[in-house]
């Protein structure tokens, strides 16, 4: 039996105003489509907990939610809709406590949010795997998100954030750095021995792959497209850096010896992923985890199988990926770049230097 000491306190309700300013999509189009408005502040649930929003990291997911995007693997956005998946806020208060419930972190205490929702019942969730769950769901994208002033999330997927991490570092992370983890650690297994590449390298995941991928002692050799992003990629670690403007393809495999290289991260997708492919060096492995530039490309079948290649997807990754990526950015051992903070009214600007890629590492939205 739940005790009555399970419901909120009307005093930790009573420090949340009704409202809240949220930017709330109601038709799919352009930045001008976003927003702000005055919404009620949502109620958290049994087992939930209300975050203070300080500060949120854009990603493409906030591009793909206002425009609507749909095919395969993209979930169909309902109107209206607040997306925002990389939050770090203060805990405001836990909903009714489900038994078993800790509720480790205090009313006040700041958190990031996993947004990698499961069922936790099925069996690849009994594993810590919530993205290979049949009803997986991400927080910001089937669920309203953090480019509000408070956001609901299930109170089992909050982490402390250091008291030395600012909030805007840490909404850098949980997204963008477990998906580089995820690729670079737990599906490619980069080690010292290896050479990789790593395509869009001056991107939020491009910049955060790279710095793992140096981290584990590979040689990285990243694309960018221009000197000031190519400066800034060889800092987080690689050994060498071309132009996305000219033939890389040619350069890598000139700069390796002819050989190729023996991981390729890759998540722009069509106008990219050949060129990639044949970068690989026999039995190399081409990792996905995204298709910003679209996800239609011109594959030779041949190609892959005559050399040994493997493709292998890494989408968002598991708890283990989470908790030891967030654990080096803790430590220093991984540093975010932060491109700018943007207050939350200018979040049309900002997403539009997401999508017109004029941006190096994450874009922040502070918006407490």
């Amino acid at each position: 039996m739940i005790k009555n000491s399970t419901i909120p306190d009307e005093s930790e309700q009573s420090n949340v105003p009704e409202t809240m300013k949220a930017v709330v999509i109601r038709e799919h189009g352009g930045p001008k489509v976003l927003k702000i408005e005055n919404i009620q502040t949502p109620i958290p649930g049994p087992g939930e907990v209300l975050l203070k929003v300080e500060a949120t990291a854009l990603n493409h997911l906030d591009i793909f939610a206002r425009k609507g995007l749909k095919g395969p693997g993209v979930p169909e956005i309902t109107l209206p809709h607040i997306s925002g998946v990389d939050i770090a806020g203060t805990v405001a208060y836990y909903g009714p406590r489900l038994p078993g419930q800790k509720n480790l972190i205090k009313e006040g205490e700041r958190a990031i949010i996993n947004p990698a929702v499961g069922c936790n019942e099925c069996r690849w969730c009994r594993r810590g795997e919530p993205s290979m769950c049949p009803d997986y769901q991400i927080l910001g994208e089937h669920f309203w998100g953090g480019l509000a002033e408070y956001v609901v999330a299930p109170a089992r997927n909050i982490v402390p954030i250091p008291d030395h991490i600012s909030s805007e570092t840490a909404a850098t992370v949980p997204v963008v750095y477990t998906t580089a983890w995820r690729g670079v650690m737990t599906v490619a297994r980069v080690k010292p021995s290896d050479t990789v590449l790593v395509v869009g390298a001056s991107g939020g995941l491009g910049s955060a792959q790279v710095e793992i991928a140096a981290v584990a002692g590979a040689r990285v050799i990243g694309i960018a497209s221009t000197e000031e992003k190519r400066r800034k990629v060889r800092e987080k670690g690689a050994a060498a850096v071309f132009s996305s403007n000219g033939d890389w393809k040619t350069e890598v495999m000139k700069w390796t010896n002819g050989e190729g290289v023996s991981a390729v991260f890759d998540a722009v997708g069509a106008p990219t992923i050949r060129h990639s492919l044949r970068c690989l060096e026999m039995g190399g492995k081409l990792v996905l985890s995204g298709a910003t530039a679209g996800d239609s490309p011109d594959l030779s079948i041949r190609e892959i199988y005559q050399r040994h290649r493997q493709i292998l997807g890494a989408p968002m990754g598991n708890w283990e990926d989470f908790l030891q990526v967030t654990e080096l950015v803790w430590k220093g051992k991984l540093q975010p770049s932060i491109h700018k903070v943007y207050p939350l009214e200018e979040i049309g600007k900002a997403q539009l230097e997401l999508e017109e890629r004029q941006h190096f590492g994450k874009i922040v939205i502070k918006v407490n």
